[in-house]
């Protein structure tokens, strides 16, 4: 059995309590004290979570952008510095290998303009390899020389700091206004005690407003400890992915492994925003194009579901007791007070209003197809 990968800010985890689970072949924290008290920090006062697993890559030189456009669903030629935009990764037959985030920063020392991609930690080895397949002379020679590539993922670690008040104890720690940062926006910048350099992003779901922070991986530790001094007042609390995840499903969001992979593409899996066609050419875009006038063999749906128990990925969904699809992710919703859930079933099953079954834990419970909860139309944070 391979040994698990761990974080530069492991040792903290295990001085917070935290328990530890395999998350993405990583030693990770699944919760602290109470998962549903890390929950209610996120809702009302502000959460830590570690996310320094996952992929981080740098592209830059005159050809970074047009080699990123080459590989990506969506356009990033009108990519504005400072911004971040979702994309997919897709392999020839239009499955998802991966969805990112893709973001243009420029260097506060130099000046120079690059590409940032952060990557699930659970494809991080996949999308290197690929990009160094297609940056290799024999793939792209016309990228030779002039795209520079680097995996920044073990020089840089990453935070989340979500919840309402989360602008209130970031803003005094950098240099720049990050109040001043929009929907899926961000900026290279510097602590404002130690100078030290940094990065922060501006995300979230729906109206949890959410701040990634990177930093270089040997002083992740002591920013955490010196974050959590000032958060004190503010009832700051270490978070772990089981509560982000219940809010991640609350939100309808995706989850590669669970709603995405190499079988589903864009249009099954509800994001044909995260395609730009328009004559461009990347992996798969002639199977999308087939595919965009027609209707999907199956869909993701938003599902509230009956019974005790919450169900769970790999729980099939019936129609007078045929198999049609199968759960991706459920949960027992705090929001919503039920159980709601995710999946895949056939098109003409997934209309909101239409109930089916599910078996969970060898019991028959109902599910009915719900419309799938949306942004509130003035977020700050609403994605892109």
């Amino acid at each position: 059995m391979l040994s698990l990968l761990r974080t530069p800010l492991y040792d903290w985890h295990c001085s917070q309590f935290a328990q530890m689970t395999e998350w993405d072949g990583w030693e990770m924290p699944k919760q602290y004290a109470s998962v549903l008290y890390e929950y209610e920090t996120l809702k009302n006062r502000v959460g830590v979570t570690d996310l320094s697993h996952k992929g981080r890559f740098v592209f830059a030189g005159p050809d970074a952008g047009q080699f990123l456009s080459s590989l990506l669903s969506r356009n990033i030629d009108t990519l504005k510095t400072g911004r971040l935009q979702y994309s997919l990764l897709l392999n020839q037959s239009g499955g998802i290998l991966d969805d990112v985030l893709v973001g243009l920063f420029q260097r506060t020392d130099s000046g120079l303009l690059y590409y940032y991609v952060i990557t699930n930690a659970a494809n991080r080895e996949k999308d290197n390899n690929l990009f160094r397949k297609f940056l290799a002379p024999e793939s792209a020679a016309q990228y030779e020389n002039k795209t520079h590539f680097s995996d920044e993922t073990n020089d840089q670690s990453m935070i989340s700091v979500q919840g309402p008040h989360a602008l209130e104890l970031l803003k005094p720690l950098f240099q720049t206004d990050i109040a001043a940062l929009s929907s899926y926006s961000g900026v290279e910048t510097s602590l404002s005690l130690s100078g030290r350099w940094a990065m922060v992003f501006r995300t979230g779901y729906l109206e949890n407003d959410r701040f990634e922070i990177v930093l270089e991986s040997f002083f992740v530790e002591q920013f955490v400890a010196d974050l959590f001094q000032q958060g004190l007042i503010f009832g700051i609390t270490p978070v772990g992915f089981a509560a982000t995840d219940i809010i991640r499903q609350e939100s309808a969001i995706p989850c590669y492994g669970c709603e995405l992979d190499e079988t589903v593409t864009p249009y099954e899996a509800g994001l044909s925003h995260a395609v730009h066609l328009d004559g461009r050419e990347f992996p798969g875009s002639g199977v999308l194009s087939d595919l965009k006038s027609k209707t999907p063999e199956k869909l993701r749906v938003f599902l509230e579901t009956d019974g005790e128990f919450p169900a769970v990925k790999g729980n099939g969904l019936f129609c007078k007791r045929k198999e049609i699809g199968q759960i991706t992710s459920g949960i027992f919703s705090p929001m919503f007070q039920k159980n709601i859930a995710m999946g895949y079933v056939p098109y003409e099953f997934s209309q909101p209003g239409q109930v089916l079954n599910v078996k969970i834990r060898d019991k028959i419970c109902k599910a009915r197809v719900v419309p799938a909860p949306q942004p509130k139309p003035n977020t700050p944070n609403r994605p892109e």
